[in-house]
Protein backbone atom coordinates (compact mmCIF):
# COMPACT_ATOMS: atom_id res chain seq x y z
CA UNK A 1 0.00 0.00 0.00
CA UNK A 2 1.70 3.28 -1.23
CA UNK A 3 0.55 6.71 1.05
CA UNK A 4 1.14 9.95 0.62
CA UNK A 5 1.59 12.43 2.99
CA UNK A 6 -0.61 12.41 6.93
CA UNK A 7 -3.02 15.20 6.56
CA UNK A 8 -5.15 16.70 9.79
CA UNK A 9 -8.34 17.70 10.05
CA UNK A 10 -9.19 21.19 10.01
CA UNK A 11 -13.09 21.72 9.25
CA UNK A 12 -15.62 18.76 9.09
CA UNK A 13 -19.65 18.89 8.34
CA UNK A 14 -22.36 15.91 9.14
CA UNK A 15 -25.36 14.44 7.70
CA UNK A 16 -27.50 11.70 7.54
CA UNK A 17 -29.80 10.76 5.22
CA UNK A 18 -30.52 12.94 1.79
CA UNK A 19 -30.11 16.20 3.08
CA UNK A 20 -28.16 19.21 2.82
CA UNK A 21 -25.67 20.30 5.40
CA UNK A 22 -24.34 24.14 5.40
CA UNK A 23 -21.13 25.70 7.82
CA UNK A 24 -21.46 28.85 6.13
CA UNK A 25 -18.70 31.24 8.22
CA UNK A 26 -19.13 28.98 11.07
CA UNK A 27 -15.83 27.83 11.79
CA UNK A 28 -13.09 30.64 13.20
CA UNK A 29 -10.11 29.25 12.19
CA UNK A 30 -10.78 28.33 8.80
CA UNK A 31 -13.37 31.01 7.86
CA UNK A 32 -13.55 32.23 3.96
CA UNK A 33 -9.95 30.43 3.30
CA UNK A 34 -9.67 27.04 1.07
CA UNK A 35 -10.28 24.96 3.83
CA UNK A 36 -13.35 26.02 5.07
CA UNK A 37 -16.50 24.08 3.81
CA UNK A 38 -19.46 25.92 2.98
CA UNK A 39 -22.33 23.39 2.18
CA UNK A 40 -21.95 19.34 1.94
CA UNK A 41 -24.69 17.76 -0.28
CA UNK A 42 -25.71 14.14 -0.54
CA UNK A 43 -28.46 12.66 -2.72
CA UNK A 44 -30.16 9.94 -5.14
CA UNK A 45 -28.32 10.20 -8.02
CA UNK A 46 -29.71 10.78 -11.96
CA UNK A 47 -28.95 6.97 -12.10
CA UNK A 48 -31.39 5.75 -8.70
CA UNK A 49 -28.92 2.95 -8.47
CA UNK A 50 -25.78 5.79 -7.54
CA UNK A 51 -25.64 8.70 -4.99
CA UNK A 52 -24.46 12.17 -5.57
CA UNK A 53 -21.87 14.21 -3.12
CA UNK A 54 -21.49 17.81 -3.45
CA UNK A 55 -18.70 19.40 -1.53
CA UNK A 56 -18.38 23.32 -1.86
CA UNK A 57 -15.97 25.49 -0.11
CA UNK A 58 -15.45 29.57 -0.86
CA UNK A 59 -13.84 30.97 -3.34
CA UNK A 60 -13.42 34.81 -2.88
CA UNK A 61 -13.00 35.56 -6.63
CA UNK A 62 -13.38 34.44 -10.03
CA UNK A 63 -9.41 33.82 -9.63
CA UNK A 64 -9.78 31.13 -6.59
CA UNK A 65 -8.96 27.80 -7.18
CA UNK A 66 -8.63 24.84 -4.69
CA UNK A 67 -5.61 24.73 -2.58
CA UNK A 68 -3.02 21.81 -3.50
CA UNK A 69 -2.38 21.65 0.39
CA UNK A 70 -5.70 20.94 0.94
CA UNK A 71 -7.37 17.79 0.66
CA UNK A 72 -11.29 16.88 0.89
CA UNK A 73 -12.42 14.00 2.43
CA UNK A 74 -15.64 12.68 2.52
CA UNK A 75 -16.86 9.48 4.93
CA UNK A 76 -19.12 6.96 4.72
CA UNK A 77 -21.20 4.61 6.78
CA UNK A 78 -22.76 1.59 5.11
CA UNK A 79 -23.34 -0.50 8.46
CA UNK A 80 -25.05 1.88 11.11
CA UNK A 81 -22.14 0.01 13.71
CA UNK A 82 -23.26 -0.26 17.38
CA UNK A 83 -21.47 2.57 19.92
CA UNK A 84 -20.35 0.73 23.02
CA UNK A 85 -21.89 2.46 25.41
CA UNK A 86 -23.95 4.75 23.54
CA UNK A 87 -27.32 6.50 23.94
CA UNK A 88 -29.28 4.71 22.66
CA UNK A 89 -26.88 1.83 22.86
CA UNK A 90 -27.88 0.95 19.07
CA UNK A 91 -27.28 3.99 17.40
CA UNK A 92 -23.85 5.08 15.92
CA UNK A 93 -21.91 5.71 13.00
CA UNK A 94 -18.49 4.26 11.34
CA UNK A 95 -15.80 5.56 9.15
CA UNK A 96 -16.52 2.63 6.74
CA UNK A 97 -14.97 4.27 3.36
CA UNK A 98 -13.53 7.45 2.77
CA UNK A 99 -13.63 9.01 -1.05
CA UNK A 100 -10.48 11.32 -1.19
CA UNK A 101 -10.04 14.51 -3.84
CA UNK A 102 -6.55 16.33 -4.11
CA UNK A 103 -6.17 19.27 -6.71
CA UNK A 104 -2.81 18.77 -8.09
CA UNK A 105 -1.83 21.53 -10.90
CA UNK A 106 -5.07 22.48 -13.24
CA UNK A 107 -6.75 18.68 -12.42
CA UNK A 108 -8.24 17.49 -8.98
CA UNK A 109 -7.57 13.67 -8.29
CA UNK A 110 -10.33 11.14 -7.13
CA UNK A 111 -9.16 7.94 -4.90
CA UNK A 112 -12.19 5.86 -3.35
CA UNK A 113 -14.37 4.71 -2.13
CA UNK A 114 -12.20 2.58 -0.05
CA UNK A 115 -11.54 1.36 3.40
CA UNK A 116 -9.57 3.53 5.31
CA UNK A 117 -6.05 2.40 6.94
CA UNK A 118 -6.97 5.33 9.49
CA UNK A 119 -10.13 6.75 10.80
CA UNK A 120 -8.60 8.80 13.09
CA UNK A 121 -8.64 13.14 12.61
CA UNK A 122 -5.00 12.03 10.75
CA UNK A 123 -5.45 10.64 7.14
CA UNK A 124 -3.18 9.61 4.65
CA UNK A 125 -4.22 8.84 0.77
CA UNK A 126 -3.42 5.02 -0.45
CA UNK A 127 -2.10 5.59 -3.99
CA UNK A 128 -3.47 2.63 -5.34
CA UNK A 129 -7.03 3.55 -4.69
CA UNK A 130 -6.98 6.45 -7.65
CA UNK A 131 -9.80 6.45 -9.79
CA UNK A 132 -8.88 9.24 -11.95
CA UNK A 133 -8.80 12.98 -11.83
CA UNK A 134 -10.74 15.87 -14.07
CA UNK A 135 -9.76 19.17 -15.41
CA UNK A 136 -10.60 21.95 -13.33
CA UNK A 137 -13.33 23.63 -14.74
CA UNK A 138 -14.15 21.20 -17.43
CA UNK A 139 -17.47 19.91 -18.04
CA UNK A 140 -16.38 16.76 -16.03
CA UNK A 141 -15.65 12.85 -16.87
CA UNK A 142 -16.52 9.67 -16.11
CA UNK A 143 -13.57 7.81 -13.89
CA UNK A 144 -12.52 4.08 -12.78
CA UNK A 145 -15.99 2.36 -11.42
CA UNK A 146 -18.38 4.79 -13.54
CA UNK A 147 -17.52 7.50 -11.11
CA UNK A 148 -18.80 10.49 -12.63
CA UNK A 149 -16.81 13.41 -11.56
CA UNK A 150 -16.80 17.29 -11.84
CA UNK A 151 -14.53 19.86 -9.87
CA UNK A 152 -14.73 24.09 -10.22
CA UNK A 153 -15.88 27.33 -9.73
CA UNK A 154 -20.18 27.44 -9.40
CA UNK A 155 -22.74 30.13 -8.36
CA UNK A 156 -23.45 28.89 -4.47
CA UNK A 157 -26.71 27.89 -4.45
CA UNK A 158 -26.84 28.87 -0.63
CA UNK A 159 -29.74 30.94 -0.02
CA UNK A 160 -29.71 32.96 3.33
CA UNK A 161 -30.80 36.33 4.43
CA UNK A 162 -28.22 37.50 7.00
CA UNK A 163 -30.58 40.48 8.03
CA UNK A 164 -33.80 38.83 8.55
CA UNK A 165 -32.07 35.83 10.21
CA UNK A 166 -30.96 38.62 12.83
CA UNK A 167 -34.12 40.15 13.33
CA UNK A 168 -35.94 36.65 13.82
CA UNK A 169 -33.55 36.00 16.84
CA UNK A 170 -33.46 38.95 18.27
CA UNK A 171 -37.44 40.24 18.08
CA UNK A 172 -39.15 36.77 17.04
CA UNK A 173 -41.83 38.51 14.37
CA UNK A 174 -45.04 37.03 14.15
CA UNK A 175 -44.45 36.15 10.55
CA UNK A 176 -41.23 34.81 11.08
CA UNK A 177 -38.43 34.88 8.18
CA UNK A 178 -41.61 35.68 5.52
CA UNK A 179 -42.04 34.32 2.29
CA UNK A 180 -39.62 36.69 0.46
CA UNK A 181 -36.39 37.84 1.29
CA UNK A 182 -32.47 38.96 0.10
CA UNK A 183 -29.90 36.43 -0.70
CA UNK A 184 -26.64 37.90 0.47
CA UNK A 185 -24.96 34.74 -1.17
CA UNK A 186 -26.47 35.44 -4.23
CA UNK A 187 -23.05 37.42 -5.94
CA UNK A 188 -21.14 34.69 -3.98
CA UNK A 189 -19.31 31.89 -6.19
CA UNK A 190 -17.85 28.59 -4.52
CA UNK A 191 -15.21 25.52 -5.68
CA UNK A 192 -17.14 22.84 -6.02
CA UNK A 193 -16.31 18.86 -6.54
CA UNK A 194 -19.56 16.78 -7.57
CA UNK A 195 -19.49 12.89 -7.56
CA UNK A 196 -21.88 10.59 -8.56
CA UNK A 197 -20.91 7.35 -7.08
CA UNK A 198 -22.85 3.77 -8.11
CA UNK A 199 -24.21 2.68 -4.89
CA UNK A 200 -22.46 -1.14 -5.78
CA UNK A 201 -19.30 0.75 -5.18
CA UNK A 202 -20.67 2.19 -0.85
CA UNK A 203 -22.17 -1.70 0.12
CA UNK A 204 -26.06 -1.89 1.32
CA UNK A 205 -27.09 1.29 3.00
CA UNK A 206 -27.99 0.93 6.92
CA UNK A 207 -31.15 0.89 8.45
CA UNK A 208 -31.59 5.09 8.74
CA UNK A 209 -29.89 6.71 11.76
CA UNK A 210 -33.53 7.73 12.71
CA UNK A 211 -35.41 4.27 13.18
CA UNK A 212 -31.96 3.39 14.64
CA UNK A 213 -32.01 6.12 17.08
CA UNK A 214 -35.76 5.30 17.89
CA UNK A 215 -35.72 1.50 17.88
CA UNK A 216 -32.89 2.15 20.51
CA UNK A 217 -35.62 3.74 22.25
CA UNK A 218 -37.91 0.98 22.50
CA UNK A 219 -40.18 3.90 20.14
CA UNK A 220 -41.98 2.43 16.86
CA UNK A 221 -39.70 3.30 14.04
CA UNK A 222 -40.57 5.76 11.17
CA UNK A 223 -39.96 2.91 8.55
CA UNK A 224 -37.22 5.63 6.17
CA UNK A 225 -35.40 4.11 3.53
CA UNK A 226 -32.19 2.74 4.15
CA UNK A 227 -29.98 5.72 3.62
CA UNK A 228 -25.62 6.09 4.25
CA UNK A 229 -24.53 8.14 6.79
CA UNK A 230 -21.92 10.80 5.34
CA UNK A 231 -20.10 13.48 6.66
CA UNK A 232 -17.31 15.55 5.21
CA UNK A 233 -13.61 16.72 6.34
CA UNK A 234 -11.17 19.28 4.71
CA UNK A 235 -7.60 17.91 6.25
CA UNK A 236 -4.26 20.11 5.40
CA UNK A 237 -0.90 18.29 4.93
CA UNK A 238 1.28 17.91 7.77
Amino acid sequence: MKKIALWSTLAIVAIAGTLIAADHLDAPNVAMQPSDIADFYAFEGEDANSTTFIVTLPAASAASNFDENVMIEINIDNTGADVPGGFPASVGVSEDLVIQALRQGDRMYFFGPYAPSSTTISSSIDVNEAIGSVAIGSTGETLTGGVRAYAGQRQDAFFFDFQQFNTVIGTAPADGFGTTGTNDFASANVNAIVLEVPNTLLGTAPIHLADQFRAGLGAPVYGLPNSYNVWVETKRRN
